[in-house]
């Protein structure tokens, strides 16, 4: 009964991040865009954007604030493989609810991927190291 009231607790946590986050959200839009070829990523702050099609006629990259949006071809790929500790299942480099409920099979099946801190012990302190990792999202 301990890890049920665990797990329950453990989704509340998730609900409750999640609505946070869509309230917090901010609306933007792309005012001028161009189709061609390739594709990049740019960051600026805490925002990422990438993209396969790229904007190759800019002439270097377009910034406002503390935005910047570079066109161009992808520079590197990756490995493909998890972009967190929390990035538990395919695709690759996206935390979604699937993630969640892998990471909730573990923790409950006390598999080795669950333990967060590795001290072979399955507890609050794993979850929680998961939910920071799920809020961070990938790099």
């Amino acid at each position: 009964m301990h890890r049920t009231t665990l797990v329950i607790a453990f989704i509340v946590c998730i609900a409750t991040g999640l609505v946070t986050a869509k309230a917090a959200a901010q609306p933007f839009t792309l005012n001028w865009y161009t189709i061609d070829g390739g594709g990049g990523t740019s960051t600026g702050g805490t925002f990422e954007l990438s993209g396969t099609i790229g904007q190759p006629d800019a002439s270097g990259a377009l910034t406002a604030g503390s935005f910047e949006l570079t066109g161009g071809f992808w520079a590197d790929l990756g490995t493909g493989g998890p972009c967190s500790d929390a990035d538990f299942v395919e695709p690759f480099g996206v935390l979604d609810f699937f993630d969640v409920l892998e990471f909730l099979g573990a923790f409950a099946a006390m598999e080795s991927s669950a333990d967060m801190n590795n001290d072979t012990v399955h507890d609050f302190f794993d979850v929680q190291l998961f939910l920071q990792a799920f809020s961070m999202g990938c790099p």
